[in-house]
């Protein structure tokens, strides 16, 4: 039997679970494991930055239902990561991060780069191991990508000590188990009892709503998703990974901005794999109503009930459930062509053009000032991209402009940083993304505060001729504008930057393609030849700084903020 290292038995596993590529960047405690990748076919892709190996990863994760894999070596490394891998944990995004570290003999006696990673990153990871073990290597980290990718899905570390991976070993010693699987080797079914039930409760109901989130884009139920709604004619409000699974173009999809209305009125909500999280105001009045009953639908049952009383608890997984309903319906004629007409479903096509034409009329007053204001600039970006185009948010000020604009068609379509917020995660995303979804656009809206933290990885983009987009709302600020927030005026010094910094510039001398747009009447012909250059390319937009994020406030068309 042949001798083996880490670095080997390591690329193994992942060639095992299907990984095409790791986001990474390169030291002495990885050595081994980097010499095997390319023989794995495993490509690398090497980051100008730890955070932003792990924010590529969960990227690519969230925009393909696949693992994102990230390798960092030890100490400052692992610290660096932190954030990025934290946005993952949060976002329950399937991210295994594999991390270098200072050899297990030399704990607590100030070795090189010592530090522990798995303590670091327990408070928001799924699974922490550190290897203790050369004959535990495999077991460990395929334990790791189960972990990441069965519900709810997380973010696994894998920790592994210098003289741990560098040891050589006959295979044989390698422990069995920690079988791989996918998301369809797992699924489990919902109770058929509780399956007619529900449907009970929802054919009596006059005022249902479906809340979708995370747990349809993992179980891939898009399908299933709009089928039932066509079956039920329901509409249905979806949330992050899940937004998209019914178009929002359909007359029955439900659009954060004005959701209220809908999430605060309704009688029966059949929340499938659903979180009520901070931005949901937690599922609580008035946000949510506390009136209604609630089918809450989710492959882990300590989902279920946990911020809002969950009437009818079922663990399935999405996808199977709504198959199930689907199938029953039929068998039992069930007869939904009440809501086609009732009053509810009324008030969704009158709430939705009531909007959009608030959103005209706000659009027109500003459509030509000068300085450029984000209203205009998120109106002509969305002529521009196409349908399919993935759009990464990384933009305090361009957030809620870009989202009561944007009609999202697919799940996954939008990726942003989640319950934890940073920025700088725009760049290293966008890769992700654009690996994932070759051939498809995919733009970053960032602010000039983020590109500040992780634009430099544009030269990752262009080394690696990834025609990433990055659409630039440079208002030479970080935060807010002292006009919108009074009380710092006079009491600390701004939060300026060097005005009009030329970033398109910059980025055009590492093999972007850079624009700067300083007029409305500049920015169409800029985004058309960013994305025709087929290049990442830079697009840096001189904003207006007087204009934060938006806002329409009121319980009828609720708000683009977090509640």
């Amino acid at each position: 039997m042949a001798k083996a290292d880490g670095g080997e038995l390591i690329a193994r596993v992942m060639r095992e679970n299907r990984v095409k590529y790791c986001f990474a960047i390169n030291g002495g405690h990885l050595f081994p494991i980097l010499g095997q990748l390319r023989n794995h076919d495993i490509k690398l892709i090497h980051m100008r930055h730890e955070q932003a190996t792990a924010y590529a990863a969960d990227a690519y994760a969230r925009t393909s239902g696949e693992v994102g894999v990230c390798m960092v070596t030890a100490g400052c490394g692992l610290t660096n990561a932190v954030t990025g891998l934290c946005v993952a944990g949060l976002t329950n995004s399937a991210v295994v991060c594999i991390s270098g570290q200072h050899p297990n003999t030399e704990d607590h006696l100030g070795s090189f780069q010592e530090a522990y990673g798995s303590e670091v990153v327990d408070s928001f990871s799924k699974f922490t191991k550190r290897v203790t073990d050369w004959s535990t290597i495999q077991f460990d980290l395929r334990s790791a990508f189960r972990e990441a990718i069965s519900p709810p899905q997380g973010v696994a570390l894998f920790e592994i000590p210098q003289n741990i991976l560098y040891h050589h070993e006959e295979e044989s010693g390698q422990r069995k188990g920690a079988r791989g699987f996918t998301i369809d080797d797992v699924r489990s079914a919902g109770d058929p009892a509780k399956i007619d039930r529900a449907l009970e409760m929802l054919v009596a109901a006059e005022r249902p709503l479906i809340a979708g989130g995370d747990g349809l884009f993992w179980s891939q139920a898009g399908a299933e998703m709009r089928e039932f709604v066509e079956l039920t004619n329901i509409p249905i409000y979806a949330r992050r990974a899940g937004q998209g699974a019914v178009s929002e173009e359909h007359p029955l999809a439900i659009r954060g901005a004005f959701k209220k209305p809908f999430t605060g009125g309704a009688d029966v909500v059949l929340a499938i794999g659903f979180r009520f999280w901070s931005g949901e105001h937690f599922g609580q009045p008035p946000t949510w109503t506390d009136k209604a009953k609630y089918i809450q639908v989710d492959p882990t049952p300590t989902r279920i009930g946990w911020q809002v009383n969950a009437d009818l608890p079922m663990v399935g997984d999405p996808k199977l459930v709504l198959q199930q309903m689907i199938k029953r319906i039929k068998e039992l004629k069930l007869d939904f062509s009440k809501n086609k007409t009732s009053p509810w479903v009324k008030q969704v096509w009158e709430t939705r053009q009531r909007f959009d034409n608030q959103i005209k009329e706000q659009n027109a007053k500003v459509s030509k000032s000068q300085p450029i204001h984000p209203a205009r600039l998120c109106e002509d970006l969305i002529t521009v991209l196409d349908k399919n185009a993935t759009t990464i948010i990384d933009s305090f000020t361009l957030s809620g402009w870009m989202s009561r604009a944007f009609t999202c068609r697919f799940m996954g379509q939008v990726v942003d940083a989640g319950p934890l917020a940073p920025v700088g995660h725009g760049v290293g995303m966008g890769i992700g993304a654009q690996l994932a979804r070759p051939g498809q656009q995919v733009v970053v809206i960032s602010g000039d505060g983020g590109l500040g933290i992780g634009g430099w990885d544009m030269e990752t983009a262009a080394r690696y001729k990834l025609p990433v987009i990055t659409v630039l709302w440079n208002n030479s600020s970080w935060g807010p504008n002292f006009d919108q927030m009074p009380g710092l005026r006079g009491n600390t010094d701004p939060f300026n930057m060097l005005p009009n910094i030329r970033y398109d510039k910059i980025f055009a001398e590492m093999g972007c393609h850079g624009e700067q747009v300083e007029t409305v009447e500049q920015i169409i012909p800029a985004l058309e030849r960013a994305f025709k250059s087929g290049k990442p390319a830079l697009v840096n937009v001189l904003g207006d700084v007087s204009v934060g994020n938006a806002t329409l406030g009121g319980n009828l068309l609720g708000s683009t903020g977090s509640n």
